[in-house]
């Protein structure tokens, strides 16, 4: 039998694009526009990896050694000093701060390393908890790609500021309060109370949020006795040691730290504040100033600024333990004119101040973290609107608005400081994760609707 090699060659061609075509079209059916909407998530978390690590490298935090960065890195790389100031700041930073110093002896690539694993690992945390706090992928993957490129959750970790440990601390409690949650075991419920803790020893604001979140988990959950008794016994053995500290160098139990310097400062409605103490015949002396106070927040709309005006004196004698504390209190009393001022200041500039030190105009970064700043409040407005509205759906989903508005309140409407907009950046991450709550729990509740055929719900 003859063959007809002209003829096989004319058909093969032709049979290997077709088998090709058919090949694509199997795989184009499997590529749908929900994959690629997961791919290019993935493909904006690794930019926004990229990013952190390019803005470390070209900003490190050596390279900012003043103000505050100085301050820290000073009162953790000399890990005994006992002065007024090293005792006012909570101690978790500074024993981060201490551990860095040691594990880098100040070697710029070094330090740029595990800061670059400290940003990286922060949004990572949030995406754990997003996964928690939601049934579906999708939503928890959107949340990790927006505040992997959230410039104000990446322009801070070019400074030694306390706000780079309590991020992924904060992320780290959340996820741990959801995950006790979904378990309800013992275990599950200490590791919480223990994060809680150490966001605590970081930030004094992640301290009324841990008392909520415990509180709550606490009253819904089983087991009540020997979760309370056990999580007593690791507060007492954390917090217990710091108390005695503080005692013994400032005559006060304040194992967070001493916070009466900055509560006074508030209270004052001075522009600055000068301090000094008196310990054993040593002397120290201070002087502080926000760094809103010198900003005009809501520029380039309104020249509004503070109306806080001249400088606060007190002195402190700690062998006097709160004595003289308290006098100092009595000497700026709050009264209701003094609070309504203070708090509408305090408002203005938490939502719409720029974050002090990433708020540096000649770096494109920080000019995205500074125009920015004007998202925040109308976002906050629109998710307690949507709360409000359906808050009969969010059935057990409640917890998370509720630590939102928790944060409002006692950042926003306490007088425990003067803000200034690097104190939203905890509030941003609940305000993105309540976003994706909201995102991923009203169409769920639409579908379940229409797959039983009930009524549209008008509550």
């Amino acid at each position: 039998m003859q063959s007809h090699p002209a003829e096989t060659a004319a058909v093969s061609p032709n049979r290997w694009l077709e088998h090709c075509a058919a090949r694509l079209s199997g795989l184009s059916a499997l590529i749908t526009p929900r994959h690629c909407l997961y791919a290019l998530l993935y493909g904006l978390v690794i930019a926004g990896a990229l990013l952190r690590v390019d803005y470390i490298v070209q900003f490190n935090p050596l390279d900012h050694i003043w103000s505050d960065p100085q301050r820290h890195w000073e009162q953790g790389t000399d890990t005994l000093r006992s002065d007024p100031m090293a005792l006012t700041d909570p101690v978790l930073y500074q024993l981060y701060i201490g551990a860095l110093g040691k594990l880098t002896l100040m070697n710029p690539l070094l330090v740029a390393f595990y800061t670059s694993l400290l940003s990286l690992c922060t949004p990572w945390i949030w995406y754990r908890f997003l996964r928690e706090l939601q049934p579906g992928r999708l939503v928890a993957l959107g949340g990790w790609a927006a505040l992997s490129l959230l410039p104000s959750w990446i322009a801070i970790y070019g400074y030694f500021m306390q706000e780079t440990l309590l991020l992924p601390l904060l992320g780290a409690a959340l996820y741990a309060s959801w995950r006790c949650r979904r378990k309800r075991t013992l275990g599950s419920f200490l590791l919480m109370a223990f994060l809680w803790a150490l966001a605590g020893l970081t930030r004094g604001i992640a301290i009324p949020l841990a008392a909520v979140t415990c509180s709550w988990l606490w009253l819904e959950q089983e087991d009540k006795l020997r979760k309370a008794v056990y999580s007593a016994l690791i507060l007492t053995l954390i917090l217990g040691p710091l108390a005695v500290r503080s005692y013994q160098q400032m005559q006060l139990l304040a194992p967070h730290g001493i916070g009466k310097l900055v509560s006074i400062y508030t209270r004052s409605g001075k522009q600055r504040i000068n301090i000094s103490y008196e310990r054993d015949g040593a002397r120290w002396s201070y002087w502080f100033a926000s760094p809103a106070t010198g900003e005009r927040p809501l520029a380039p709309l309104s020249d509004w600024t503070t109306a806080r005006r001249g400088t606060a004196e007190v002195h402190i004698d700690l062998d006097r333990g709160g004595e003289d504390w308290h006098r100092a209190k009595l000497d700026y009393p709050m009264t209701v004119s003094n609070y309504l001022w203070i708090t509408r200041e305090n408002l203005v500039y938490l939502f719409f101040g720029a974050s002090w030190p990433d708020n540096n105009g000649e770096r494109a970064l920080h000019r995205a973290n500074i125009h920015m700043r004007w998202i925040w409040a109308p976002l906050a407005l629109l998710l307690i609107a949507a709360t409000a509205i359906y808050w009969r759906r969010l059935g057990g989903r409640r917890l998370l608005p509720v630590l939102l508005l928790v944060w409002v309140l006692v950042q926003g409407l306490l007088p425990i400081a003067v803000n200034e907009g690097r104190y939203r950046k905890p509030g941003e991450g609940l305000l993105l994760a309540c976003s994706a709550l909201l995102l991923g729990t009203l169409p769920a509740n639409a579908r379940k609707r229409r797959e039983h055929g009930g009524p549209r719900n008008h509550d």
